[in-house]
């Protein structure tokens, strides 16, 4: 559904006409109209009328994450001393930032298309904009003017709020695409209590917020409620305003209607799938514990190609007729006192069975499931149907790091204005902190990955940690990690960051000079240090954005008890060219591991976005060693494939032949491991992943492949790694050691 709200019937009454939407007969307190997939509510000027509104239509229409929000709505352009022409007037502006005056807490819709729209801030309030005597904007019965109120706190000074950028031509106002901070404010008295009250039901990623600009404020004493004026020609010319583009709002949304019908058919699809998973849930017998493992092998099955006719197929042919009749002699011969024997009749040709054969079942089912199938060439989880391709068509995604968001404290910062000459055409937003856009509630990291942001911030408190249980720490007494970035750069479909964050923007930490001061304390401290620097993220991905290993080697050669290892999935040539140039010494270079992670080539095109090919791995692993680096190869985490075996036979053979291994440093081995509350986590934001749908064991909070599948894969490996290896560089993950990782 398209949730449409607006302050004022007057606003909208055109749109109403147009989308030929009635009136809605019902004694709800507020005036509403609906069309195809589309309520459109009159909340009524004002934030308690707004979040009232809000909150009791989607309350009442039982409004979930996937619908749609739209608020529509006038708003004056907050001007400065140089005030804009009246170009302005009638333009709508899509809102990338939304400011409460009386809180000063901001918040942001994501902005993933791209739409017909220029973008602006816009500032709510609770009082009418005036106009003061000398033509600048105000709040009406305050003595302050609106550009002293709404530019503390910001960096634009208050002569800047509107003359850059709206000072050319009249081309350049009404169309050119902003560089650098935005610098249009709009004010309304609604828009902050919208998003606030909205959220509570919808996603950040689903809000659209339109404003046109009909005024620069009121003249004190002037009329307040526009639309109530008796003045028939001031309406008239309001909402002459509101049409000037009327069918660019039309369009946008005609494009939420048919998004909002595709969603609806993905939740009727859901609601078949669980119709089905309950029927085969009770043929089965299951347990709440077992209907929870039947349904994460019936989503990965389906995800593999087979339907729910050849799951009952494949129950029914090996425990229908007499192979159940067998099964539940052979119980009731175990535990004749629970007259087992009783439970038989037919449902569609699958007998129904007890408890203990219907473990056997699903125990069998997920067998052959897994040996019998091949993955798809490529898995879907990104959620695409046919028609939202076409929907991509007429608003495609904007470009990634379109968007940046920057804290004001580090705004005017050196390493700031260095990152952002990379993006010369992006959109810079100035933000108080960056949880205030990493941190939103219930963003949807699949929508976001398709267009991703880039927020930079300094980074407050701990910066250094001890390694993870479930990560290799080589047999280093002071194995620790650090995170200059929140997110990677690839998109590995198997990433525990999918179940970690809950953002799928990426966060960079640009003072890394409190991270060197850290560093400093530990080895004074504890007299020597092992950091992995790129523990969580791929920061050689990133390295032509910001130098991150580059500075690190610089500080790796003043502090001899520092090891440094940067993890990889990058290659190639432009790697090479970024290790040459490391300012490091030769004994520097013995100090700066590079691990690259190896996988099988139909691995990487099915499961590593972004990431360089083998190939490009390899060649740079050949440079690395050449150069004289410490390689270490990570054959961590291995992907299970219906034809792992063979995949990984191809790897090593291919590793075998272009590595001189006698130079590599060491090998860790591990198959793929998660903790519970990342996988869950992980199974929402990619409901469409076999990598997060495969029916994985637990073992004290951690999920992995099945144990004998488990030790058939990291054996194979470990084995044909000793080939060429001696067993003391070879580290492999010890599931069974309480508190031990490594085995050698």
């Amino acid at each position: 559904m398209v949730y449409i709200f607006a302050a004022h019937k007057g606003e909208v009454e055109h749109l109403i006409k147009k989308l030929s939407l009635g009136k809605r007969k019902t004694s709800f307190p507020f005036l509403q109209y609906e069309g195809e997939e589309i309520l459109l509510t009159i909340t009524g000027q004002g934030q308690i009328n707004a979040s009232v509104s809000v909150a009791a239509t989607l309350q009442e229409e039982k409004a979930k994450k996937g619908d749609l929000l739209l608020s529509l709505g006038s708003a004056a352009a907050i001007l400065g001393r140089n005030r804009a022409a009246e170009d302005l007037l009638g333009r709508w502006f899509w809102i990338q930032s939304l400011e409460q005056e009386s809180t000063g807490r901001s918040f942001y819709p994501d902005l993933l298309y791209k739409l017909d729209f220029p973008e602006a801030r816009l500032l709510t309030g609770d009082k009418i904009l005036e106009l003061s005597p000398s033509g600048n904007s105000g709040i009406a019965g305050d003595s302050d003017s609106k550009e002293d109120i709404v530019s503390e706190g910001h960096s634009d000074s208050k002569e800047d709020i509107v003359s850059e950028g709206y000072s050319d031509s009249k081309e350049d106002i009404v169309s050119k695409e902003f560089s650098g901070f935005e610098k249009l404010l709009l004010y309304d008295m609604e828009s902050a209590a919208v998003f606030q009250a909205a959220n509570f039901y919808l996603a950040p990623e689903d809000f659209f917020f339109l404003r046109c600009v009909t005024d620069f404020g009121v003249n004190p004493g002037e009329e307040t409620d526009s639309f109530s004026s008796s003045s028939l020609s001031w309406k008239e010319k309001l909402q002459s305003l509101l049409q000037k583009e009327e069918e660019k709002v039309l369009r946008l949304i005609r494009f939420l209607q048919e998004k909002s019908k595709e969603r609806r058919k993905e939740e009727e699809g859901e609601l078949a799938f669980q119709q089905q998973l309950q029927s085969l849930s009770e043929s089965l017998h299951c347990s709440f514990v077992m209907e929870k493992q039947l349904e994460r092998l019936f989503r990965y099955a389906l995800l593999q190609g087979i339907s729910p006719e050849e799951i009952r197929e494949y129950l029914e042919r090996n425990f229908g007729g007499k192979n159940a009749e067998k099964d539940v002699e052979n119980a009731a011969e175990e535990d004749t006192g629970r007259g087992i024997g009783n439970d038989f009749e037919k449902s569609g040709g699958l007998v129904l069975i007890d408890k203990r054969a219907g473990k056997k079942a699903l125990s069998s089912l997920k067998q052959w499931i897994l040996s019998e199938r091949t993955l798809q060439e490529k898995s879907d989880d990104s959620g695409n149907l046919l028609t939202e391709g076409r929907l991509a068509k007429s608003y495609p995604y904007q470009e990634h790091f379109q968007h940046i968001y920057v804290e004001e404290a580090i705004l005017q910062s050196p390493d700031v204005e260095r990152v952002l000459r990379k993006f010369p055409k992006a959109k810079v937003i100035p933000i108080k902190h960056y949880k205030d856009v990493f941190n939103r509630k219930k963003q949807g990291r699949l929508a976001q990955s398709r267009s991703r942001k880039l927020i930079l911030a300094k980074k407050e408190g701990q910066r250094l940690y001890d390694g993870a249980v479930v990560c290799q720490d080589f047999s280093e007494s002071h194995f620790c990690y650090t995170s200059l970035l929140m997110n990677c750069p690839f998109h590995c479909a198997y990433c525990y960051l999918q179940g970690m964050y809950p953002s799928s923007n990426l966060v960079m930490f640009l003072n890394l000079e409190d991270y060197f001061s850290d560093c400093r304390k530990w080895i004074a401290e504890k007299g020597s240090l092992y950091l992995c620097i790129s523990y969580d993220t791929d920061l050689l991905a990133m390295e032509g954005i910001y130098p991150y290993v580059e500075e690190f080697a610089r500080f790796l050669n003043q502090e001899n008890a520092l090891r440094i290892e940067v993890r990889t999935k990058a290659g190639g040539e432009g790697l090479w060219r970024k290790m040459q140039k490391l300012p490091l010494s030769s004994e520097g270079r013995k100090r700066m591991i590079f691990a690259f992670t190896l996988s099988p080539e139909e691995i990487i095109e099915e499961a590593e976005e972004g990431s360089a090919r083998l190939s490009s791995r390899i060649f740079a692993i050949q440079k690395a060693l050449e150069e004289g680096y410490l390689v270490r190869l990570c054959f961590d985490p291995m992907i299970y494939h219906p034809r792992w075996k063979e995949l990984y036979s191809d790897l090593l053979q291919e590793v075998f032949e272009k590595i001189p291994m006698e130079q590599i440093h060491d090998c860790s081995v591990g198959s793929f491991r998660i903790s519970e509350s990342y996988l869950k986590a992980m199974g929402k934001a990619l409901p469409s992943s076999p990598h997060t749908q495969f029916p994985y064991e637990n073992t004290g909070g951690y999920y992995h492949y099945p144990k004998e599948l488990m030790e058939e894969m990291e054996g194979f490996l470990y084995s044909r790694l000793q080939e060429k290896l001696p067993k003391e560089k070879i580290f492999r993950w010890d599931s069974q050691g309480e508190g031990s990782v490594n085995e050698k």
